[in-house]
């Protein structure tokens, strides 16, 4: 299952576009500026001395990522992501439930959680991991549908929305010649929905040929015990909620599905080299 940290409460057991290097890549602010502060966690981040600088030493380490990007690839992934956070940050930790500003601590925290993490340079940094990824995927072939669909949010760790964890899901697509095998997480009502999906490349479409939803940890049956709940649909249409694969996904994000569990990775290699998949069940 994938490794992604959810929120505290109720705690959960689950493990879980721009190309070019300077070409039409404008990357975001450094830091805010404030003359031009338009929007209103802009304008209370400029109100305050103690936001505005943890402002200021985000911005700083942004710059410093970025020099540190191999290729345009990385770098369009890096530029992505904060354009992310930051329009995730606006709209996620303006104000709560009941309109009322969230404490200003709230909101100093989420940027110094950030910096952080701008500034890992170790094997779990974004640099790294996107460095990872790319090896993971230089296995299979590759191809249009290849990619990330990834969204990202601040989630309430508790229903009082007192405090937030920025967190992200979506798709993960893997290509190896006319096979396509994808992987979604989905955020909603306190629960984490992991599926899975199989589809075929017929010329310039990739036609969806089975899914499954699995909660198990068994990725969709492969384990006799799984029970019916996670076991392939041949059905696709008829369950109709998969993500549709397409083309012009960015083929880097560490975000979301990454990284992966040893079990999902063998479920991508499985899924993607067998002579023919799903297994009959």
């Amino acid at each position: 299952m994938f490794s992604i940290r959810l929120p505290t409460l109720p705690r959960f057991a689950m493990t879980a576009l721009i190309a070019g290097f300077g070409v039409g890549l404008a990357a975001p602010a450094w830091a805010i500026d404030c003359s031009k502060a338009s929007d209103p966690i802009d304008k209370r981040i400029c109100g305050n001395a103690g936001l505005k600088a943890a402002d200021a030493a985000m911005g700083k380490a942004y710059s410093a990522l970025i020099k540190t990007a191999p290729d345009a690839d990385v770098r369009s992934m890096l530029v992505n992501s904060q354009r992310r956070w930051i329009a995730a940050r606006n709209e996620g930790l303006n104000t709560n439930s009941e309109g009322a500003p969230l404490p200003v601590g709230e909101l100093r925290k989420a940027i110094d959680e950030r910096t952080k993490r701008l500034d890992d340079r170790s094997g779990k940094g974004l640099v790294a991991q996107a460095e990872a990824q790319r090896r993971f995927l230089a296995k299979y072939t590759g191809g249009a549908f290849s990619g990330f669909d990834t969204s990202c949010e601040f989630i309430p760790n508790d229903r009082d929305q007192t405090s937030f964890s920025y967190q992200c899901f979506g798709a993960m697509h893997v290509q190896n010649k006319a096979r396509l095998c994808s992987a979604n997480t989905e955020w909603a009502t306190w629960s984490l929905s992991e599926d899975y999906g199989v589809s075929a490349i017929e010329g310039d479409t990739a036609k969806l040929t089975a899914v499954c939803n699995d909660q198990s940890g068994n990725i969709c049956g492969k384990d006799k015990d799984a029970g019916a709940e996670s076991a392939w649909s041949r059905n696709p249409e008829k369950d109709g909620q998969f993500p549709s694969a397409k083309t012009g996904l960015p083929k880097l994000d560490v975000e979301g599905i990454w990284p992966l569990e040893e079990s999902d990775a063998t479920w991508f290699d499985q899924c993607l080299t067998s002579p023919s998949y799903p297994p009959a069940q």
